[in-house]
């Protein structure tokens, strides 16, 4: 039967530096949502008729909702990161995974 030897080691450094990563990610994320909504506003209001309008409401629905969605998973990921790290998150991980070694 095939057994593990090495160990399995959590980095909290680069847990924290990932944290750290995807906060910066979300901020920018949400920087390029802001920079393309005032450049959909400022087209709209340029194009100051009905089809500029619908241009408008079109943008916000097809092009910034994927930004604004990318921006949740981001925060998400960033938060769950930051709740792992020094909180022993998997210390039950390692203990199951020590027993079933111990089974071959």
């Amino acid at each position: 039967m095939a057994r593990l030897e090495d160990d399995l080691v959590v980095d909290e450094e680069k847990f924290a530096s990932a944290a750290a990563d995807m906060e910066r990610l979300k901020t920018r994320t949400n920087e390029l949502k802001d920079k393309l909504e005032k450049m959909y506003d400022d087209l709209a209001n340029a194009m100051d008729t009905p089809s500029g309008k619908e241009l408008q409401i079109e943008a916000k629905k097809v092009l910034l909702k994927p930004v604004e969605n990318m921006s949740l998973v981001v925060g998400h990921i960033s938060e769950t990161l930051n709740m792992i790290i020094g909180s022993g998150y998997y210390k039950d991980v390692f203990v199951g995974f020590e027993e079933l070694s111990n089974l071959f």
